[in-house]
């Protein structure tokens, strides 16, 4: 697993972890969609984890949690609006997209074959991107 790969593994950790703590009684919602919720974010964390494709279950993911959790999405991470693109695209500003642009463009200049998980290169390039450093 790359570093790039690892830093949006992370960032979907946190969000089961968010849905997990911030879902379970969570009024206008049934237990069923509640549970759903958190079981689509679990499988979503196992596939991504497993290295398989998983744009079109984040897309649908990261849109019924803007659409019903509000709250939620109030926390969830930016950076899982550009991963997995899409119709999520549309909630970042016209200077994010440039920014994550940029850093794409930075991160596979610059890493080559050589990065991994361990490497941490994907969250540095994204600190200097986004004048973090």
């Amino acid at each position: 697993m790359n570093s790039r790969s690892h830093y949006f593994l992370s960032l979907v950790e946190q969000l089961a972890s968010q849905c997990k703590n911030g879902l379970p009684g969570h009024g206008g919602h049934s237990e069923d969609a509640i549970s759903n919720t958190i079981d689509t974010v679990e499988q979503l964390t196992s596939r991504m984890a497993q290295g398989e494709d998983s744009a079109a279950q984040g897309q649908a993911l990261i849109s019924q949690i803007i659409a019903h959790f509000p709250d939620i999405a109030a926390i969830m991470h930016r950076d899982l609006l550009w991963c997995f693109g899409g119709d999520c695209l549309h909630f970042l500003s016209d200077d994010e997209l440039a920014r994550y642009q940029q850093l794409e463009e930075r991160y596979y200049e610059d890493c080559g074959a050589e990065d991994s998980a361990e490497t941490g290169l994907y969250r540095d390039l994204r600190a200097k991107v986004f004048g973090m450093h």
